[in-house]
Protein backbone atom coordinates (compact mmCIF):
# COMPACT_ATOMS: atom_id res chain seq x y z
CA UNK A 1 0.00 0.00 0.00
CA UNK A 2 1.37 3.30 -0.95
CA UNK A 3 -0.21 7.18 -0.21
CA UNK A 4 -1.71 7.14 -3.47
CA UNK A 5 -3.86 3.63 -2.67
CA UNK A 6 -4.75 4.58 0.44
CA UNK A 7 -6.16 8.12 -0.51
CA UNK A 8 -8.38 6.32 -3.17
CA UNK A 9 -9.71 4.12 -0.17
CA UNK A 10 -10.24 7.47 1.41
CA UNK A 11 -12.45 8.83 -1.63
CA UNK A 12 -14.02 5.85 -1.93
CA UNK A 13 -15.38 6.15 1.60
CA UNK A 14 -16.74 9.52 1.04
CA UNK A 15 -18.72 7.71 -2.19
CA UNK A 16 -20.13 5.69 0.62
CA UNK A 17 -20.85 8.11 2.78
CA UNK A 18 -22.82 10.23 -0.01
CA UNK A 19 -25.96 8.74 1.05
CA UNK A 20 -26.13 10.35 4.72
CA UNK A 21 -26.49 13.85 5.76
CA UNK A 22 -26.14 13.24 9.12
CA UNK A 23 -25.04 9.63 10.22
CA UNK A 24 -24.90 10.25 14.19
CA UNK A 25 -28.72 10.08 13.51
CA UNK A 26 -28.26 6.34 13.31
CA UNK A 27 -25.93 5.97 16.16
CA UNK A 28 -27.28 2.90 18.61
CA UNK A 29 -26.34 4.44 21.94
CA UNK A 30 -28.70 6.83 22.62
CA UNK A 31 -31.61 9.00 21.69
CA UNK A 32 -32.56 12.18 21.72
CA UNK A 33 -36.29 10.68 21.19
CA UNK A 34 -38.03 7.70 22.64
CA UNK A 35 -40.64 5.99 20.08
CA UNK A 36 -43.36 3.22 20.87
CA UNK A 37 -42.66 3.45 24.93
CA UNK A 38 -44.39 6.35 26.26
CA UNK A 39 -46.60 3.45 28.58
CA UNK A 40 -43.19 2.38 29.91
CA UNK A 41 -41.97 6.51 30.45
CA UNK A 42 -45.39 6.83 32.51
CA UNK A 43 -44.12 3.63 34.58
CA UNK A 44 -41.01 4.17 35.35
CA UNK A 45 -42.24 7.98 36.19
CA UNK A 46 -44.67 7.20 38.74
CA UNK A 47 -42.74 4.84 40.69
CA UNK A 48 -40.00 7.23 40.89
CA UNK A 49 -41.75 10.36 41.56
CA UNK A 50 -43.07 8.61 45.20
CA UNK A 51 -40.35 10.38 46.56
CA UNK A 52 -42.83 13.62 46.53
CA UNK A 53 -44.98 12.11 48.55
CA UNK A 54 -42.24 10.96 51.04
CA UNK A 55 -41.91 7.13 49.81
CA UNK A 56 -39.09 6.33 47.71
CA UNK A 57 -39.11 2.96 46.33
CA UNK A 58 -36.00 1.17 47.22
CA UNK A 59 -35.07 -1.40 43.73
CA UNK A 60 -37.34 -1.07 40.52
CA UNK A 61 -36.58 -4.25 38.33
CA UNK A 62 -36.73 -2.96 34.37
CA UNK A 63 -36.54 -6.65 32.26
CA UNK A 64 -36.84 -7.26 29.20
CA UNK A 65 -35.19 -9.10 25.68
CA UNK A 66 -31.72 -6.97 24.59
CA UNK A 67 -32.70 -3.94 22.75
CA UNK A 68 -36.40 -3.33 23.31
CA UNK A 69 -35.28 0.38 25.00
CA UNK A 70 -35.03 -0.32 28.62
CA UNK A 71 -31.64 1.46 28.86
CA UNK A 72 -33.15 4.24 26.58
CA UNK A 73 -35.90 4.70 28.47
CA UNK A 74 -34.45 4.81 31.97
CA UNK A 75 -31.30 7.37 30.97
CA UNK A 76 -34.03 9.56 29.02
CA UNK A 77 -36.58 9.96 31.42
CA UNK A 78 -33.59 10.38 34.56
CA UNK A 79 -31.21 12.70 32.83
CA UNK A 80 -34.90 15.10 32.30
CA UNK A 81 -36.31 15.26 35.92
CA UNK A 82 -35.50 18.85 37.15
CA UNK A 83 -34.94 17.15 41.19
CA UNK A 84 -33.24 13.73 40.34
CA UNK A 85 -29.71 13.05 40.37
CA UNK A 86 -28.71 10.03 38.10
CA UNK A 87 -25.64 8.12 37.76
CA UNK A 88 -25.63 5.10 35.24
CA UNK A 89 -23.43 2.23 34.95
CA UNK A 90 -23.06 -1.11 32.79
CA UNK A 91 -22.15 -3.60 34.85
CA UNK A 92 -20.80 -5.71 32.09
CA UNK A 93 -17.98 -3.82 32.34
CA UNK A 94 -17.27 -5.92 35.29
CA UNK A 95 -16.58 -9.76 35.36
CA UNK A 96 -16.84 -9.78 39.59
CA UNK A 97 -19.00 -8.10 42.31
CA UNK A 98 -16.21 -6.11 43.86
CA UNK A 99 -15.19 -4.91 40.18
CA UNK A 100 -18.93 -3.91 39.93
CA UNK A 101 -18.75 -1.88 43.19
CA UNK A 102 -15.67 -0.19 41.73
CA UNK A 103 -17.32 0.68 38.53
CA UNK A 104 -20.11 2.70 40.86
CA UNK A 105 -17.32 4.46 42.32
CA UNK A 106 -15.98 5.26 39.29
CA UNK A 107 -18.78 6.64 37.89
CA UNK A 108 -19.70 8.68 41.22
CA UNK A 109 -16.05 9.94 40.85
CA UNK A 110 -14.77 8.40 42.99
CA UNK A 111 -11.28 6.36 43.61
CA UNK A 112 -10.87 3.04 43.36
CA UNK A 113 -11.28 0.84 46.58
CA UNK A 114 -8.41 -2.21 47.02
CA UNK A 115 -9.41 -5.58 46.95
CA UNK A 116 -8.02 -6.20 50.62
CA UNK A 117 -10.56 -3.62 51.75
CA UNK A 118 -13.49 -5.40 51.14
CA UNK A 119 -17.09 -4.67 49.10
CA UNK A 120 -18.44 -3.80 52.42
CA UNK A 121 -15.74 -0.42 52.68
CA UNK A 122 -16.60 0.11 49.09
CA UNK A 123 -20.39 0.26 49.35
CA UNK A 124 -19.77 2.56 52.73
CA UNK A 125 -17.98 4.50 49.86
CA UNK A 126 -21.01 4.80 47.20
CA UNK A 127 -22.89 5.73 50.16
CA UNK A 128 -20.52 8.69 51.12
CA UNK A 129 -20.64 9.82 47.42
CA UNK A 130 -24.12 9.60 46.75
CA UNK A 131 -24.47 11.83 49.82
CA UNK A 132 -22.34 14.22 48.50
CA UNK A 133 -23.93 14.00 45.25
CA UNK A 134 -26.67 15.52 46.34
CA UNK A 135 -25.59 17.83 49.09
CA UNK A 136 -23.79 19.21 45.95
CA UNK A 137 -26.38 19.30 42.88
CA UNK A 138 -29.52 20.06 45.77
CA UNK A 139 -31.54 17.72 43.99
CA UNK A 140 -34.21 15.37 45.92
CA UNK A 141 -33.88 12.00 44.74
CA UNK A 142 -30.42 10.00 43.98
CA UNK A 143 -30.90 7.15 41.22
CA UNK A 144 -28.83 4.52 41.06
CA UNK A 145 -29.14 2.97 37.60
CA UNK A 146 -27.33 -1.12 37.07
CA UNK A 147 -27.26 -1.24 33.59
CA UNK A 148 -26.63 -4.93 32.40
CA UNK A 149 -27.56 -6.75 36.05
CA UNK A 150 -27.22 -10.38 34.81
CA UNK A 151 -23.33 -9.90 34.42
CA UNK A 152 -23.24 -8.96 38.52
CA UNK A 153 -24.68 -12.69 38.90
CA UNK A 154 -22.23 -14.15 36.79
CA UNK A 155 -19.75 -13.96 40.13
CA UNK A 156 -21.18 -16.59 42.42
CA UNK A 157 -18.12 -16.69 44.61
CA UNK A 158 -18.42 -13.04 45.04
CA UNK A 159 -22.14 -13.65 46.40
CA UNK A 160 -23.73 -11.10 44.48
CA UNK A 161 -26.76 -11.16 46.85
CA UNK A 162 -24.98 -10.14 49.87
CA UNK A 163 -24.14 -6.96 47.67
CA UNK A 164 -27.89 -5.94 46.65
CA UNK A 165 -27.97 -6.62 49.91
CA UNK A 166 -25.99 -4.41 51.41
CA UNK A 167 -27.02 -1.22 48.76
CA UNK A 168 -30.60 -1.46 49.72
CA UNK A 169 -29.32 -1.41 53.35
CA UNK A 170 -27.51 1.66 52.08
CA UNK A 171 -30.53 3.18 51.00
CA UNK A 172 -32.08 2.97 54.34
CA UNK A 173 -29.32 4.53 56.01
CA UNK A 174 -29.59 7.50 53.61
CA UNK A 175 -33.40 7.74 54.14
CA UNK A 176 -32.37 8.37 58.12
CA UNK A 177 -30.70 11.53 57.33
CA UNK A 178 -33.31 12.60 55.06
CA UNK A 179 -32.08 11.73 51.75
CA UNK A 180 -33.53 9.25 49.47
CA UNK A 181 -32.12 6.87 46.86
CA UNK A 182 -33.70 4.98 44.23
CA UNK A 183 -31.86 1.57 42.61
CA UNK A 184 -32.66 0.70 39.04
CA UNK A 185 -31.82 -2.84 37.93
CA UNK A 186 -31.81 -3.31 33.99
CA UNK A 187 -31.70 -6.58 33.06
CA UNK A 188 -32.73 -9.38 30.33
CA UNK A 189 -34.65 -11.56 33.81
CA UNK A 190 -37.05 -9.74 36.65
CA UNK A 191 -34.99 -9.52 40.02
CA UNK A 192 -36.62 -12.16 41.36
CA UNK A 193 -35.80 -14.90 39.08
CA UNK A 194 -31.70 -14.06 39.80
CA UNK A 195 -30.49 -16.41 43.16
CA UNK A 196 -31.25 -13.61 46.19
CA UNK A 197 -31.92 -14.41 49.52
CA UNK A 198 -35.23 -13.87 51.31
CA UNK A 199 -34.00 -11.06 53.07
CA UNK A 200 -33.03 -9.16 49.71
CA UNK A 201 -36.35 -10.40 48.16
CA UNK A 202 -38.89 -8.76 50.92
CA UNK A 203 -36.76 -5.41 50.95
CA UNK A 204 -36.51 -4.87 47.10
CA UNK A 205 -40.04 -5.35 46.94
CA UNK A 206 -41.95 -5.92 43.65
CA UNK A 207 -41.53 -2.93 41.89
CA UNK A 208 -41.12 -4.13 38.01
CA UNK A 209 -41.69 -2.39 34.30
CA UNK A 210 -41.67 -5.30 31.79
CA UNK A 211 -40.44 -4.13 28.35
CA UNK A 212 -41.85 -6.70 25.72
CA UNK A 213 -40.75 -6.66 22.21
CA UNK A 214 -40.74 -3.83 19.89
CA UNK A 215 -43.89 -4.44 17.50
CA UNK A 216 -43.65 -3.96 13.45
CA UNK A 217 -45.31 -0.25 14.46
CA UNK A 218 -43.11 0.91 16.71
CA UNK A 219 -39.79 -0.35 14.66
CA UNK A 220 -41.23 0.82 11.71
CA UNK A 221 -42.02 4.72 13.76
CA UNK A 222 -38.44 4.19 14.88
CA UNK A 223 -37.09 3.99 11.57
CA UNK A 224 -38.90 6.65 10.03
CA UNK A 225 -37.59 9.13 12.53
CA UNK A 226 -33.93 7.72 12.18
CA UNK A 227 -34.34 7.79 8.15
CA UNK A 228 -35.77 11.60 8.20
CA UNK A 229 -32.32 12.54 10.02
CA UNK A 230 -29.66 10.40 8.58
CA UNK A 231 -30.20 10.63 4.89
CA UNK A 232 -29.84 13.26 2.62
CA UNK A 233 -32.79 11.91 -0.07
CA UNK A 234 -36.10 10.61 1.24
CA UNK A 235 -36.06 6.74 1.56
CA UNK A 236 -38.70 4.89 -0.03
CA UNK A 237 -41.20 3.66 2.86
CA UNK A 238 -41.50 0.05 1.36
CA UNK A 239 -37.77 -0.20 2.00
CA UNK A 240 -38.36 0.94 5.86
CA UNK A 241 -41.83 -1.00 6.08
CA UNK A 242 -39.44 -3.92 4.71
CA UNK A 243 -36.97 -3.30 6.86
CA UNK A 244 -39.12 -2.89 10.20
CA UNK A 245 -41.15 -6.12 9.17
CA UNK A 246 -37.88 -8.38 8.99
CA UNK A 247 -36.70 -7.59 12.21
CA UNK A 248 -39.86 -7.39 14.33
CA UNK A 249 -40.39 -10.53 12.64
CA UNK A 250 -37.00 -12.31 13.56
CA UNK A 251 -36.30 -10.61 17.21
CA UNK A 252 -37.91 -7.12 18.01
CA UNK A 253 -34.74 -5.39 18.59
CA UNK A 254 -34.43 -1.58 17.33
CA UNK A 255 -31.04 -1.96 17.23
CA UNK A 256 -30.08 -4.24 15.00
CA UNK A 257 -32.92 -2.61 13.39
CA UNK A 258 -31.21 0.66 12.88
CA UNK A 259 -27.47 -1.04 12.36
CA UNK A 260 -29.79 -3.02 9.47
CA UNK A 261 -30.89 0.21 7.73
CA UNK A 262 -27.16 1.55 8.05
CA UNK A 263 -25.51 -1.25 7.11
CA UNK A 264 -27.94 -1.32 4.02
CA UNK A 265 -27.43 2.26 3.13
CA UNK A 266 -23.63 1.56 3.15
CA UNK A 267 -23.69 -1.50 0.62
CA UNK A 268 -26.28 0.96 -1.46
CA UNK A 269 -23.43 3.91 -1.55
CA UNK A 270 -20.98 1.65 -2.35
CA UNK A 271 -22.56 0.40 -5.28
CA UNK A 272 -23.59 3.91 -5.73
CA UNK A 273 -27.56 2.84 -5.84
CA UNK A 274 -30.75 4.12 -4.33
CA UNK A 275 -31.20 2.18 -1.50
CA UNK A 276 -33.60 -0.82 -2.06
CA UNK A 277 -35.29 -4.18 -0.58
CA UNK A 278 -32.25 -5.60 -2.21
CA UNK A 279 -29.79 -3.78 0.16
CA UNK A 280 -31.50 -4.91 3.38
CA UNK A 281 -31.46 -8.21 1.61
CA UNK A 282 -27.36 -7.94 1.39
CA UNK A 283 -27.10 -6.26 4.82
CA UNK A 284 -29.06 -8.86 7.04
CA UNK A 285 -27.02 -11.63 5.39
CA UNK A 286 -23.62 -9.53 6.05
CA UNK A 287 -24.38 -8.77 9.49
CA UNK A 288 -25.82 -12.50 10.93
CA UNK A 289 -22.37 -14.09 9.07
CA UNK A 290 -20.46 -11.21 10.95
CA UNK A 291 -21.81 -10.76 14.08
CA UNK A 292 -22.03 -14.96 14.66
CA UNK A 293 -18.10 -15.25 13.29
CA UNK A 294 -17.14 -12.46 15.76
CA UNK A 295 -19.01 -13.85 18.59
CA UNK A 296 -18.09 -17.81 18.48
CA UNK A 297 -14.08 -16.81 17.22
CA UNK A 298 -14.00 -14.68 20.26
CA UNK A 299 -15.66 -17.38 23.01
CA UNK A 300 -14.65 -19.64 24.92
CA UNK A 301 -14.41 -23.13 23.89
CA UNK A 302 -17.38 -24.59 26.39
CA UNK A 303 -19.54 -21.38 25.11
CA UNK A 304 -19.04 -22.75 21.59
CA UNK A 305 -20.00 -26.33 22.68
CA UNK A 306 -23.26 -24.75 23.92
CA UNK A 307 -23.95 -23.13 21.20
CA UNK A 308 -23.38 -25.36 18.82
CA UNK A 309 -25.75 -28.05 20.73
CA UNK A 310 -28.64 -25.54 20.14
CA UNK A 311 -27.56 -26.18 16.96
CA UNK A 312 -27.31 -29.05 16.30
CA UNK A 313 -30.42 -29.47 18.25
CA UNK A 314 -32.28 -27.33 16.41
CA UNK A 315 -31.27 -29.05 12.98
CA UNK A 316 -31.62 -32.22 13.65
CA UNK A 317 -35.32 -32.26 15.45
CA UNK A 318 -36.77 -29.60 13.61
CA UNK A 319 -37.98 -27.64 15.93
CA UNK A 320 -37.41 -24.24 17.16
CA UNK A 321 -37.38 -24.12 20.97
CA UNK A 322 -36.18 -26.27 23.59
CA UNK A 323 -35.35 -26.72 27.56
CA UNK A 324 -32.25 -26.36 29.15
CA UNK A 325 -32.09 -29.71 30.16
CA UNK A 326 -32.45 -30.90 26.39
CA UNK A 327 -29.57 -28.38 25.27
CA UNK A 328 -27.58 -29.48 28.51
CA UNK A 329 -27.74 -32.81 27.17
CA UNK A 330 -26.58 -32.23 23.19
CA UNK A 331 -24.15 -29.90 25.23
CA UNK A 332 -22.36 -33.28 27.25
CA UNK A 333 -22.80 -35.44 23.73
CA UNK A 334 -20.67 -33.02 21.69
CA UNK A 335 -18.08 -32.44 24.35
CA UNK A 336 -14.04 -33.76 23.29
CA UNK A 337 -13.15 -36.38 25.87
CA UNK A 338 -10.71 -34.72 27.15
CA UNK A 339 -12.51 -31.77 27.95
CA UNK A 340 -14.12 -31.61 31.23
CA UNK A 341 -18.01 -30.70 31.30
CA UNK A 342 -19.43 -27.91 32.92
CA UNK A 343 -22.19 -28.01 36.00
CA UNK A 344 -26.06 -28.01 34.67
CA UNK A 345 -25.93 -24.17 36.30
CA UNK A 346 -23.36 -22.82 34.55
CA UNK A 347 -24.40 -24.03 30.93
CA UNK A 348 -27.61 -22.37 31.82
CA UNK A 349 -25.68 -19.23 32.34
CA UNK A 350 -23.94 -19.59 29.14
CA UNK A 351 -27.06 -19.96 27.43
CA UNK A 352 -28.30 -16.24 29.26
CA UNK A 353 -24.77 -14.89 27.58
CA UNK A 354 -25.98 -16.59 24.29
CA UNK A 355 -28.84 -14.43 24.43
CA UNK A 356 -27.59 -11.51 25.33
CA UNK A 357 -25.64 -11.70 22.00
CA UNK A 358 -28.73 -11.64 20.23
CA UNK A 359 -28.17 -15.24 19.04
CA UNK A 360 -30.72 -16.90 20.81
CA UNK A 361 -33.90 -15.61 21.97
CA UNK A 362 -35.87 -17.71 25.82
CA UNK A 363 -39.27 -17.94 26.63
CA UNK A 364 -41.09 -19.31 29.85
CA UNK A 365 -42.61 -21.80 29.11
CA UNK A 366 -45.09 -24.76 31.03
CA UNK A 367 -43.93 -28.56 31.74
CA UNK A 368 -46.83 -29.98 33.38
CA UNK A 369 -46.26 -31.01 36.51
CA UNK A 370 -42.47 -30.44 36.26
CA UNK A 371 -43.55 -26.76 36.36
CA UNK A 372 -42.56 -23.87 34.46
CA UNK A 373 -38.78 -23.91 32.96
CA UNK A 374 -36.79 -21.75 30.54
CA UNK A 375 -36.87 -22.62 26.69
CA UNK A 376 -33.98 -21.04 24.22
CA UNK A 377 -34.26 -20.65 20.24
CA UNK A 378 -31.75 -19.53 17.45
CA UNK A 379 -32.20 -16.04 16.53
CA UNK A 380 -30.00 -16.98 13.49
CA UNK A 381 -30.20 -20.29 11.21
CA UNK A 382 -28.35 -23.47 12.80
CA UNK A 383 -26.44 -23.08 9.64
CA UNK A 384 -24.95 -19.74 10.53
CA UNK A 385 -23.95 -21.21 13.70
CA UNK A 386 -22.32 -24.51 12.30
CA UNK A 387 -20.24 -22.99 9.54
CA UNK A 388 -19.18 -20.50 12.15
CA UNK A 389 -17.92 -22.90 14.83
CA UNK A 390 -16.70 -25.56 12.51
CA UNK A 391 -17.53 -26.39 9.13
CA UNK A 392 -16.49 -29.65 9.15
CA UNK A 393 -18.62 -30.70 11.49
CA UNK A 394 -21.31 -29.43 9.94
CA UNK A 395 -21.14 -30.77 6.71
CA UNK A 396 -20.78 -34.26 8.22
CA UNK A 397 -23.69 -33.43 10.49
CA UNK A 398 -25.34 -32.88 7.64
CA UNK A 399 -24.19 -35.74 5.56
CA UNK A 400 -24.77 -37.96 8.47
CA UNK A 401 -28.79 -37.03 8.74
CA UNK A 402 -29.19 -37.58 4.69
CA UNK A 403 -27.76 -40.43 5.31
CA UNK A 404 -29.86 -41.73 7.72
CA UNK A 405 -32.79 -40.81 6.70
CA UNK A 406 -32.29 -42.58 3.32
CA UNK A 407 -32.04 -45.93 5.29
CA UNK A 408 -34.32 -44.90 7.94
CA UNK A 409 -37.18 -44.75 5.18
CA UNK A 410 -36.04 -48.01 3.47
CA UNK A 411 -36.24 -49.68 6.63
CA UNK A 412 -39.72 -48.56 7.22
CA UNK A 413 -40.76 -49.38 3.93
CA UNK A 414 -39.71 -52.70 4.17
CA UNK A 415 -41.12 -53.34 7.10
CA UNK A 416 -44.34 -52.78 6.69
CA UNK A 417 -44.10 -54.56 3.30
CA UNK A 418 -47.20 -57.25 2.81
CA UNK A 419 -49.05 -55.95 6.03
CA UNK A 420 -52.14 -56.50 4.08
CA UNK A 421 -54.09 -55.42 7.69
CA UNK A 422 -52.64 -51.87 7.11
CA UNK A 423 -54.17 -49.14 5.65
CA UNK A 424 -52.34 -46.65 3.22
CA UNK A 425 -52.88 -43.99 6.05
CA UNK A 426 -52.12 -46.14 8.76
CA UNK A 427 -48.90 -47.51 7.05
CA UNK A 428 -47.78 -43.82 6.25
CA UNK A 429 -48.53 -42.49 10.32
CA UNK A 430 -46.62 -45.40 11.33
CA UNK A 431 -43.90 -45.04 9.42
CA UNK A 432 -43.89 -41.30 10.00
CA UNK A 433 -43.51 -42.09 14.20
CA UNK A 434 -41.07 -44.92 13.80
CA UNK A 435 -38.70 -42.95 11.39
CA UNK A 436 -39.29 -39.88 14.29
CA UNK A 437 -38.35 -42.26 16.72
CA UNK A 438 -35.52 -44.11 15.34
CA UNK A 439 -33.70 -40.84 14.46
CA UNK A 440 -34.36 -39.22 17.57
CA UNK A 441 -32.68 -42.35 19.28
CA UNK A 442 -29.86 -42.43 16.74
CA UNK A 443 -29.26 -38.57 17.07
CA UNK A 444 -29.50 -38.80 20.90
CA UNK A 445 -32.47 -36.46 20.61
CA UNK A 446 -34.42 -38.53 23.60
Amino acid sequence: MNKKELDRMIAGMGQEDSVFSDKSALDTFGASRIIGRDEKAVELVRVLLGYRKGLAVPFVSVYGRSGCGKSSVVRFVCDNIDDVKCCFVNLRKAKTVFGCANLVLAELGEPNVKNAQGVGIATDRIGDAVAKSLEASGKKLFVLVLDELDALFLDKRGRPSDFVYNLVTLEEKLRKTGRMMCIVGISNNVMTEFDLDDRVRSRIGTSEIFFEAYSKKDVLGILKDRARRAFSENVDSAVLEYCAEMSSSEHGDARRAVDLLRTAAEIAGRKAERLSKTHVDLASKQMQKDRVGLIVSTSSYHFRAAVMALARLTFLSGDSWHSTSSVYKQYRMILRKEAKPLTYRRVSELLVELQNTGIAMSQTASSGRHGYGTQYRLAVSPESIGMAVDPNWWESLIARKAEFEAGNSLHGLLGNFGRKNYGLAALQKRNKEMRRDNWRKFSGLD
